[in-house]
């Protein structure tokens, strides 16, 4: 008779805890779900509720699960087997716009606006490619700007989150001579020698030039209210101390210029003309002194194209444009830059005191948090020209000259 075997207790927790194993790594087919029937205590395999939908009641021996569409501002994106839906995103985050609005299936999907792109969970501001280098990728929402450097024959003078390297110009084709050669930051410069130099009284010339001088801008302006421009040119050219100018010159003026740029230039030539007369030296030299102070300190380097929009932008009346800004900067050499951007600015607008104007500049500077240096040289300019005597001077003059009616009959003041 054999002996009955009866299992070990270890062997029982073995056989267990496979069949727990095997079931509980069993592959549950595609969007189902277990769950357990709390009348019947079955384990049974439910189908997942649909994106849009949540599980409004579980599966039973007896029926399918149940599901509910999502409530207002709540979605679900995939199938799954939860009792609610997830809440949308309330409000976009800063500098983010809605890209698309939220719904059942979806929540609510924002995005940089432009200009910026998303950098771990912030809207970062794109990079600006700096002179030399130019945009090979534009920045997107989800991107920066990629910048590159100029190859050979190639430049970029400004910052820009959206220009390439442009190619240097060819001035041979133009028919012109090379002036100077193209860098990586400025364009090649053309002059033409088949033609002579010509005077000109736009407000939009660009070209660098040392007769840019803002004092005598400043101190002939403060001639109009002696209403110099209702006296005919060629009287008030006789009518000037010293030497006589070319009356060639005066011809090309009246061509040329407006009737305020005639008298500007006349006095401008004047002046030129008689450096040397001593009646005339106080004036002259007062003014060549007052120049020398505004060019020293104008003559700011390492400014930005960027520093120069702002201030330009910080200037009352007309606005000088960005592309001559942009000329200034490609033609000229940074310690020219604040000097000649000024007398774009004057020209332009004539009937503004720029003492009142560089006044109103440094108020708005300081509120942009501008560069210290720009700030200093600007509040420099401001005193010189402010406190300058020769104002006085010249005005004392052109009153004897108006109201002595003979200056205008004889030659007195010219032999």
């Amino acid at each position: 008779m054999s002996a009955h075997i009866r299992p070990q207790p270890a062997m029982k927790l073995y056989v267990l805890f496979a069949v727990s194993f095997s079931w509980a790594f069993h592959k549950i087919p595609s969007r189902k779900y277990q769950h357990r029937d709390p009348l019947t205590s079955d384990l049974l395999l439910c189908d997942q509720c649909p994106p849009g939908t949540s599980v409004q009641a579980h599966c039973t021996s007896a029926a399918p699960t149940s599901c509910s569409p999502c409530p207002e501002r709540t979605f679900s994106e995939h199938w799954h087997w939860g009792d609610s839906c997830q809440y949308c995103t309330s409000v976009c985050k800063e500098r983010q716009l809605i890209q698309r609005g939220c719904n059942r299936t979806h929540d609510q999907l924002c995005q940089c606006v432009p200009g910026y792109h998303l950098v771990v969970e912030f809207c970062i501001k794109h990079t600006s490619c700096q002179p030399g280098y130019g945009v090979a990728a534009l920045g997107t929402p989800e991107s920066d700007t990629v910048c590159e450097v100029c190859p050979q024959g190639h430049f970029s003078s400004r910052f820009s989150t959206s220009e390439p390297c442009l190619p240097h110009r060819n001035c041979s084709e133009l028919g012109l001579k090379t002036f100077r050669q193209g860098t990586p930051t400025q364009d090649t410069l053309c002059e033409n020698t088949s033609m002579k130099p010509v005077l000109d009284c736009s407000h939009r010339q660009t070209q660098c030039s040392s007769d840019v001088t803002l004092c005598e801008e400043v101190i002939f302006q403060s001639l109009t209210s002696l209403r110099l421009s209702s006296i005919p040119l060629d009287r008030l050219l006789d009518g000037l101390p010293g030497k006589r100018v070319d009356r060639k010159s005066v011809e090309q003026l009246k061509k040329a210029c407006s009737p305020e740029g005639q008298i500007l230039h006349l006095l401008r030539l004047w002046r030129k003309q008689n450096r040397e007369q001593d009646k005339l030296y106080g004036i002259i030299q007062g003014v060549n002194t007052c120049e020398r102070k505004v060019s020293k300190c104008a003559g700011v380097k390492n400014l930005t194209l960027e520093d120069l929009l702002t201030l330009m932008e910080s200037l009352p009346g007309v606005k000088v444009q960005a592309e001559d800004i942009q000329a200034v900067v490609s033609s000229c050499r940074s310690h020219q830059y604040l000097l000649h951007l000024l007398h774009l600015w004057k020209n332009l607008n004539r009937a503004q005191d720029l003492a009142k104007g560089l006044a109103h500049s440094i108020r708005k500077l300081r509120q942009q948090g501008a560069p210290r240096t720009l700030l200093r040289s600007i509040k420099k300019i401001h005193r010189i020209i402010s406190t300058s005597s020769i104002h006085k001077m010249y005005e004392k003059m052109f009153l004897k000259m108006i109201q002595d009616g003979s200056c205008f009959k004889t030659k007195a003041y010219n032999e």
